[in-house]
């Protein structure tokens, strides 16, 4: 299941820098963001269910970390807000669980793809943070790049490879 998630979550985090570049219409990109939440969160489910050890059980956070993400951008599109103030907050908050994921799973001896992937996701999320809450206008010009770069970097290959058996 986390290949999965981890191929849908790449389409929404790619989705979603290639709409800070070119014009894509809110409603369908609020709508994609719901299913993909949607879709993470019921694997998530059942990958929390199906966990063996602290490991496993993180792959079940990072897809609630991920689902959550993706309901707040929807709201966000949906109500049409400006003010993202609680999104970075998010990212600060996801950002900081991310960190602490990958360095439980360098410390135990944890498949070394996911320290990778906790790394570049708490990278975004921290860049997140950085962009809205902080201000930070360098940041701020990153933010599609950085999220296409995580889109298939840190979710779409990994989730390909995970399907095909070639990783975790």
């Amino acid at each position: 299941m986390l290949g999965i998630n981890l191929l849908f979550a790449g389409f929404a985090l790619t989705l979603n820098g290639v709409s800070y570049i070119t014009k894509v219409d809110d409603k369908v990109k609020g709508v994609a963001n719901v299913l993909v939440g949607l879709v993470i969160a019921i694997n998530a489910i059942f990958q929390a269910a199906n966990a063996t050890d602290h490991i496993t059980f993180g792959f079940s956070a990072a897809m609630w970390l991920f689902a959550i993400n993706y309901f707040i951008i929807a709201a966000h599109i949906f109500f049409g807000s400006t003010n993202w103030k609680v999104f970075g907050l998010y990212g600060l908050f996801a950002g900081i669980v991310s960190f602490v994921f990958m360095g439980d799973t360098l410390v135990n001896g944890g498949p070394w793809e996911m320290v990778y992937m906790w790394a570049m996701w708490g990278a975004l999320w921290a860049q997140s943070f950085l962009a809205i809450l902080c201000g930070s206008k360098a940041v701020d010009k990153l933010t599609p790049h950085i999220l296409i770069l995580n889109g298939i970097a840190s979710t779409f290959i990994p989730g390909f490879l995970i399907l095909l058996g070639v990783i975790l």
